[in-house]
């Protein structure tokens, strides 16, 4: 059986429950025998629970933002369009299809326990047709109590359930769920160990056999995970391509990525997270000394990306190699100025820069020209004065792509407004940071950014380009854009750092406030305020409508 039912079947099982028929005692499942030798562990994830970070001295800056008013509507407002989503699912292929009188409110405050209190996961694969799951989540009684009311209702509502049986008198009970896509049952278990409530499932014969270990730890360490170093907040194992295999994700991970760990702590005033990428094979990269567009960043810069090595990566994609416009770059660079909001620029420097932005204009021109013909009020057109593409049509955006010589280097040069000023009067990069990046001899990607207006203008653009592709914008006074107005000003700079750290190892390291950029913030607003939230982005799903056109911008001076 394919795990991806097994993992959306969980997490259906939390919304929608088990039957809770029996008579319960306080003796757990005996710890069963261990799991064959082929059997492989694809997930392992422990989350430490809101509640107990708010007694955290090293969360104290993360509490601070969390506690908003504005984060707590936010976060009101997900939980409720998840415990709908799960209550009322049309039965599509991604989620369980529920019955319509299964009622919301008998998810809602299991969610929250998930948020709130301590929980640990784990997934287990033994051959591409057996799989097992189980959840242990830290509740005292009476929620303990609440979720076993409220599973077991949940359940009377699944369409054809049949009964669910009881198990030697012991706080545990079992329901084989026949999946119409599945020649195997799948076996549901609910039970207690000490302070911990377990929930598990299993493909094969064999009910819940994880239950069981996660119960003889509990009894062992009174916890059903082994107790981590680092302290961390959260933290979490997993091998990348059977898990996107098990949920039907169709994500272009590269074949080689064998296991993927992440764990994000604090300091108090700022959020720290790690993460290794272990590949089965040693790593094709390219490291080369930096060429950095110093001469063309003229102002203030406000966040600075560089990434390099990705030639032997790139040029093994199709996509590219279905341009037809010769060898891809090795670096690139992504830099952003204080001042109009879409002062953003990218660079990538290539002996054969000319020729590329001629051979891609042409492409675009081509490609594009029944959609520019179809929306006439902007579009690109080949510049004048430069060689490349620019954009014509509307009051407050202003793309372009051109190749360009700084220096003894060729760039390919693009960005959503002309620089501010000549490239001649550019302002050089912070010593430091050109030190820092000569320093690191196995530094990949390095990414810096003052998230506090990086976030505002990213809220700007955004909207911009919803409104150039015709898209729906994020509604002005939806709880994502008053969450960014109250919590924005408060963020610390972000700083990110991925580094090759051995011949098949990737090391990621961020500092941030909330561990995620503003961009990344940007995204996160975007699929909170679907209107199929968990599914889909606001921009993608939501119908258009009259959304307020962003303020105009000066017009960029000629020549530039």
């Amino acid at each position: 059986m394919r795990i991806r039912i097994v993992v959306l079947g969980l997490l259906a099982a939390a919304a929608a429950g088990v039957s809770c028929d029996g008579q319960p005692s306080e003796t757990a499942p005996p710890l069963s025998k261990p799991p064959a030798p082929s059997a492989q562990t694809i997930v392992r994830l422990h989350w430490l629970g809101k509640k107990a970070l708010e007694a955290q001295a090293n969360a104290a800056g993360l509490m601070t933002l969390w506690k908003l008013p504005e984060s707590a509507k936010l976060e009101g407002q997900t939980l409720d369009k998840l415990a709908r989503a799960l209550a009322h699912s049309p039965g599509t292929n991604r989620t369980p299809a529920l019955n319509p009188r299964l009622s919301a409110s008998l998810i809602r405050p299991l969610l929250e326990d998930l948020l709130y209190r301590e929980s640990y996961l784990e997934v287990r694969q033994a051959g591409a047709q057996s799989c097992e799951l189980a959840m242990a989540i830290r509740l005292d009684p009476q929620r303990a109590a609440l979720w076993e009311t409220n599973l077991g209702a949940a359940l009377e509502a699944l369409p054809g359930a049949p009964p669910a049986s009881a198990q030697d008198a012991r706080r545990t009970w079992q329901l084989r769920l026949n999946h119409q896509s599945s020649r195997a049952p799948i076996h549901l278990s609910l039970t207690r160990a000490g302070d911990w409530t377990l929930l598990g499932l299993a493909s094969d014969s064999n009910p819940a056999p994880l239950l069981g270990e996660f119960a003889g730890r509990i009894r062992r360490d009174h916890a059903p995970f082994q107790a981590s170093a680092t302290n961390g907040w959260l933290e979490a194992e997993f091998n990348p391509r059977p898990l996107a295999a098990a949920l039907a994700l169709d994500w272009p991970l590269p074949e080689d990525l064998a296991q993927v760990s992440f764990s994000a702590g604090g300091d108090g005033a700022t959020v720290l997270e790690h993460a290794r990428l272990n590949f089965a094979k040693p790593l094709d990269l390219k490291i080369e000394p930096w060429t950095l567009p110093a001469r063309l960043i003229v102002g203030e810069v406000t966040s600075f990306t560089a990434v390099r090595g990705f030639e032997p990566w790139l040029a093994s994609l199709k996509a590219w190699n279905g341009l037809h416009i010769g060898s891809p770059p090795n670096q690139a660079y992504f830099w952003a100025l204080r001042g109009l909001p879409v002062l953003s620029f990218f660079a990538a420097p290539h002996p054969e820069a000319g020729n590329q932005v001629s051979r891609l204009a042409d492409l675009v021109l081509q490609k594009c020209s029944l959609w520019f013909a179809t929306n006439p009020s902007a579009s690109f057109q080949k510049s004048k004065d430069f060689n490349g593409l620019q954009w014509r049509g509307l009051p407050f955006i202003y793309p372009f792509l051109k190749s360009i010589e700084a220096g003894n280097n060729s760039f390919v040069f693009a960005g959503l407004f002309p620089p501010p000023g000549d490239t001649n009067a550019s302002r050089p990069l912070p010593a430091d940071l050109v030190k820092h990046l000569e320093n690191q001899q196995g530094l990949v990607a390095y990414s810096w950014e003052l998230t506090a207006p990086r976030v505002k203008d990213w809220t700007v653009i955004g909207q911009s380009l919803r409104l150039v592709a015709r898209k729906a914008q994020l509604p002005p006074r939806c709880a994502a854009l008053a969450w960014f107005t109250a919590a924005g000003p408060k963020l610390w700079p972000s700083v990110t750092e991925v580094t090759q750290t051995g011949h098949g190892q990737l090391s990621f390291e961020r500092r941030s406030s909330l561990g995620l950029t503003a961009v990344e913030l940007h995204l996160l607003a975007d699929w909170l305020e679907s209107p199929e939230f968990p599914h889909g982005l606001h921009t993608l799903v939501a119908p258009p409508g009259e959304a307020p056109v962003p303020a105009s911008l000066p017009p960029p001076a000629k020549n530039r």
